[in-house]
């Protein structure tokens, strides 16, 4: 007669999506009969009750309307993609001379004017504003920072003072580690009386600034300049950096996929019990954590075992065996350990009487008599000893 509880088991890991065979086979190794289990599996599903129906599922459903919802998405991905983009700041600058004739002395007045033609909504511009006479030479300079979303304008007056001739005045904003310029002319006019004795700024010595911009474009670098830097620029190495082309420590493949690679795909997935604890066996070798993690998933109690168990004799650490609750597959375990290992201490760890005499016979039968006193069947341990002196005599 069919076992209940049989039946119940096999449509249990049916539903669990593993397969007859993988089933069957667990079931043999449990010194369950090809025939019962083979009928266990008639009752479980019973060709009578085996109905085709074809209908429309919801789950049918619910991929066509997602299948039409991916195809709008792609269509307007692509025409968003099509469309020119601007980039997320951009400046253009324009400067205006109110006066283009003044006296050395006077003050050059005009108007500076940005006009914001990137995405970025609001951010904040640094304005240079300098003098120069035709030979290009420095004459005086004056600084502000000024926030823009769409334009911005700003009426600026720089006291000038140098002989008469033509002069330009140039306009550079910078924003972003990128400048915009604009240049306008002007005169100085009058009497050259008293204009070179006169100090000018230009002469006095030099006051010390930072250049107009630190960037090196480099990302992974912190770019400054202050007094501390001796108005020099300084560039700190920012650690860790993603994108420097090193995987860090404090970097993985989840946090940083350019310096240390795409995430490595789930290899066990799909695969046959015994194939899948062949490849958690190898992968062992390199991390014994991660293959302890994956034994650990594996549903079927049996084949967990058997999993911790390849674990521990590649690593030869019998601790791992702990992870074992079952008492005969614990003892199988520390067996292995101490055949992979040649560590004949660890049968020692063995609770049952006879799992542990096999143990040390496994040792005795390659040579090491020093377990013959440790064997508790009587007949073993004569065995052991016949070996021995059998080992002696030939010797």
């Amino acid at each position: 007669m069919v076992q209940n509880s049989l039946v119940k088991y096999i449509r249990e890991q049916i539903r669990a999506g593993y397969s007859a065979g993988e089933i069957k086979e667990y079931l043999d190794r449990y010194g369950y009969s090809k025939s019962v289990v083979n009928e266990a599996f008639q009752y479980a599903y019973p060709p009578n009750e085996v109905k085709h129906v074809v209908h429309v599922s919801k789950r049918l459903v619910a991929l066509g309307i997602a299948i039409v919802c991916s195809l709008v998405l792609a269509v307007a991905g692509i025409y968003m993609l099509s469309m020119p983009s601007r980039p997320p700041t951009l400046l253009d600058v324009q400067t205006d001379i109110i006066t283009s004739s003044i006296e050395s002395g006077d003050n050059l007045k005009f108007t500076a004017g940005i006009f914001n033609l990137g995405k970025a909504s609001r951010y904040d511009v640094t304005l240079r504003y300098e003098v120069f006479d035709v030979r290009d030479n420095l004459v005086t300079f004056k600084e502000e920072t000024i926030a823009i979303e769409t334009r911005a304008s700003s009426t600026v007056t720089i006291k000038v003072r140098g002989k008469p001739g033509n002069y330009y005045l140039r306009t550079t904003a910078s924003y972003g580690g990128k400048t915009a310029r604009a240049t306008s002319a002007f005169r100085i006019v009058g009497d050259t009386v008293g204009v070179v004795s006169e100090p000018e700024p230009v002469s006095k010595p030099a006051e010390k600034m930072c250049p107009y911009n630190c960037d090196d474009g480099d990302k992974c670098t912190k770019d400054s300049c202050s007094e501390e830097t001796g108005y020099e620029c300084r560039y700190d190495t920012i650690d860790p950096c993603c994108g420097n082309g090193k995987c860090e420590d404090a970097e993985d493949k989840a946090t940083c996929v350019v310096d240390c690679g795409e995430p490595e795909a789930d290899i066990y997935s799909g695969k046959p019990m015994k194939e899948r604890i062949e490849l958690i066996k190898g992968a062992a070798k390199e991390d014994i954590g991660g293959a302890l993690g994956q034994c650990s998933n594996i549903e079927l109690t049996g084949y967990r075992y058997d999993c911790f168990t390849e674990v521990a004799k590649v690593s030869g650490d019998e601790s791992l065996c702990n992870n074992i609750e079952d008492i005969s597959h614990k003892d199988s375990c520390y067996r292995g350990v101490a055949g992979g290992s040649e560590n004949s201490g660890v049968c020692e760890q063995i609770e049952k009487d006879s799992k542990r005499d096999q143990c040390y016979m496994d040792f005795a039968t390659d040579g090491d008599y020093s377990v013959c006193g440790k064997l508790v069947n009587k007949y073993l341990k004569q065995s052991c000893d016949s070996l021995k002196q059998l080992s002696e005599y030939e010797t």
